[in-house]
């Protein structure tokens, strides 16, 4: 299994997928040895389980004037590293997280003649709305190219089959949907009020947004609806949780519109913390553009947090409109707040979508049932 961040690392949501999914592979006896990039005060093998084993290789030797140019020294010494390991194995199958580590995919699937599955978790043309540079194409060729030499796909939602079908013309019997999984917290503690007012005063309900701040996540949407939910006659703050490369056009944003004492940016804050912060939380908004999936909707929804996204891609089909959660058409603030103000006022509708929400995402979206559809694809692979 070939993945770029894997914990403590995490970007974005595909570090906990690979996490799960090859914890609970091993459980259900496969050998899986993960090959990722390296962390400061990890080890470079760890050995988990009896079938679960991490490797973290040093890949920062290499002057990189971007991200592309790093990718390619990634997959260099990443390939290097595993070829001259002493105990190399001859793989039966090869498992690649999203494109960044195609090359060394493929490379490996030419030494070993193993099949190599292909998890698409977004696609370039998606995040950016279209392919406008050089940079966003040769990002663009590389998931056509991983699509076309794989031997099976997996993508998350039945939203992102249609769509590599539609992009890269991918025969439909070659992909599989298999959502992400989530599990309930074990304990459903709400911090105490000195924690909460940290982030908001005692009359003001809290809004989360928890995600990475780049532009395809929407937070300009939500940030927007906030005058019109103040306006409303709700009193109510905005917790930004996470960081990217937008963090500071979404604050010029918050300023320009007058609400940047409304919105409160944490950064990037550990798995504790979004918990606790998880806990205070009286409403959450994914307002995504473009989400393939939605995995921090799932997040929220297990914990009791009445949930608000954008009627899009993955997150359409996680949540059911007026049961589970509410959906609003995306880039529209105005149907943003609207919904907000109806969650946050409306109790008896909050509790009725929450407690539909707890009892029925576990079951959809367990773990254990995202680990056995994968070591079916696999056994399916295996055959041909």
């Amino acid at each position: 299994m070939l993945t770029w961040e894997y914990p403590p690392r995490k970007i974005g949501g595909l570090s906990v997928h690979v996490l799960n999914l090859s914890r609970g592979l091993a459980q259900l006896g496969v050998e899986v040895e993960v090959f990722t990039c390296s962390f400061p005060g990890q080890p470079e093998v760890e050995h988990v389980t009896e079938n679960l084993t991490i490797h973290r290789i040093d890949v920062y030797n290499f002057p990189s004037p971007d991200f592309l140019s790093w990718t390619v020294g990634m997959n260099h010494s990443m390939l290097s590293e595993i070829v001259s390991l002493p105990s190399l194995r001859e793989y039966d199958l090869i498992h690649a997280h999203d494109w960044m580590v195609l090359p060394t995919a493929i490379s490996l699937r030419n030494l070993f003649g193993a099949p190599v599955v292909y998890s698409v978790h977004s696609t370039e043309y998606g995040r950016r709305r279209g392919v406008h540079t050089d940079f966003q194409r040769t990002i663009y060729e590389t998931e056509g190219w991983g699509t076309y030499e794989s031997s099976g796909i997996i993508v998350c939602s039945n939203y992102m089959k249609d769509h590599i079908g539609w992009l890269f013309r991918v025969p439909q019997d070659k992909v599989r949907v298999i959502p992400n999984g989530v599990e309930p917290p074990e304990k459903r503690e709400r911090p105490g009020l000195d924690f909460r007012r940290r982030y908001a005063k005692d009359d003001e309900k809290i809004v989360l947004f928890v995600g990475r701040i780049v532009e395809e996540k929407g937070l300009n949407v939500l940030i927007g609806a906030m005058p019109l939910l103040i306006k409303s006659g709700v009193q109510a703050k905005l917790l930004v949780v996470g960081d990217g490369y937008a963090s500071d056009r979404m604050k010029k944003v918050a300023w320009d519109i007058g609400v940047y004492d409304k919105v409160f940016f944490t950064g990037y804050v550990d798995d504790l913390m979004l918990d606790r912060l998880f806990g205070i939380a009286d409403a959450q908004a994914v307002p995504s553009l473009y989400e393939p999936f939605g995995m921090v909707a799932l997040e929220g929804m297990v914990r009791g947090v009445p949930i608000v996204v954008s009627d899009t891609g993955g997150l359409s089909e996680i949540v059911e409109h007026e049961r589970t959660g509410l959906k609003v058409p995306p880039d529209n603030s105005l149907e943003l707040s609207s919904a907000l103000r109806r969650l946050l006022v409306e109790n008896q509708l909050s509790e009725t979508l929450t407690r539909n929400a707890m009892a029925e995402i576990p079951n959809r979206f367990s773990w254990s049932s995202v680990c056995e559809r994968t070591k079916k694809t696999y056994e399916e692979l295996l055959i041909k």
